[in-house]
């Protein structure tokens, strides 16, 4: 069973006896060639959700691995700003608890326990964080088209209030988004109701293509609007708009998928994205050899 950002996020990582270390280096990569390949490449840290326990050891894996920026995860936020500095990474995004900025009911709000919206705040600015992401709707939350207006128009205030903050938010899809109520999907409510001078998109190309879309001319269609994208590969298969059912091995290593990269990272750099993800939700052994496959296909594109 696939465990969600959401799931994970309600659980802080307990301290793991012994020292996790790096393992599978992989090939180097070769001399990075084209000109849309971007010079720094970041991980998502959900992607080694499992080895957070060391994040000390993690982190530095993640830069040996070659990558230079992570995007966090709340419940590690707080010990990070020593630990980047040791490492050399920077952590100019992070995914937030959606009851932080969304109307999500008594129980959501519970959930949080002291932990607010301003404290959240607090605590992306102590890593220098320009990007403050809402990552996903529990599916009780996206019952209909008046749900997504609902969570749009509180995503537009959570805009403003980043935005005092000097923050910029986003909103980071799926493929449930996807999903037709009527003649409509909820995408098309977000698309349209929020406000394109206070909400950005993180879009993520394997979602895209899950929901059916091409990635490449959906980043196009959203132009500046996109700030952050993920980077994953999709093994062949139909779309499936209902994410508990995406079997573990559609997930893919950039480059060994179905995926048309360079068209991606084109697109992306027409638009002015401006910092890359690689994620792997599920990945079949381990996952800093995943992200080393990844990264080394990346620096191998050529013009």
């Amino acid at each position: 069973m696939n465990v969600t950002r959401r799931e994970w996020l309600g659980t802080v990582p307990a301290a793991m006896a012994g020292a996790w270390a790096l393992a599978g280096q992989g090939s180097s990569a070769r001399a990075q060639g084209a000109s849309f390949v971007p010079a720094k490449l970041g991980v998502q840290l959900y992607t080694v959700r499992d080895q957070l326990k060391n994040l000390d050891a993690t982190l530095g894996a993640i830069k040996a691995t070659g990558f230079d920026e992570v995007e966090t995860l709340r419940p590690i936020l707080g010990d990070l700003p020593p630990l980047l500095k040791k490492h050399g990474l920077a952590a100019p995004s992070g995914h937030f608890d959606a009851a932080l900025v969304l109307d999500l009911g008594e129980g959501a709000r519970k959930a949080l326990g002291d932990y607010t919206f301003e404290k959240a705040v607090e605590q992306a600015k102590a890593v220098d964080m320009e990007y403050f992401v809402l990552p996903y709707l529990g599916r009780e939350d996206r019952q209909s088209l008046d749900d997504y207006k609902r969570h749009a128009d509180k995503m537009n205030e959570a805009g403003r209030r980043c935005r005092a903050a000097g923050l910029q938010f986003c909103y980071h899809h799926h493929s449930f988004e996807f999903v037709k109520y009527g003649d409509q999907r909820g995408w098309d409510v977000l698309v349209s109701r929020l406000d394109k001078d206070l909400v950005g998109f993180e879009t993520d190309v394997f979602w895209l293509a899950a929901g059916g879309l091409d990635p490449a001319a959906t980043i196009r269609e959203l132009g500046s609007r996109v700030k952050l994208v993920h980077l994953k590969d999709r093994a062949a298969g139909p779309p499936e708009l209902d994410e508990s059912k995406v079997a573990k091995t559609a997930f893919k290593e950039v480059g060994s998928g179905t995926l048309d990269f360079p068209a991606i990272l084109r697109a992306c750099k027409e638009v002015g994205v401006a910092h890359y993800f690689v994620e792997q939700d599920q990945v079949p052994a381990d996952p800093l050899v995943s992200l080393k496959q990844s990264v080394t296909y990346l620096r191998s594109l050529k013009s």
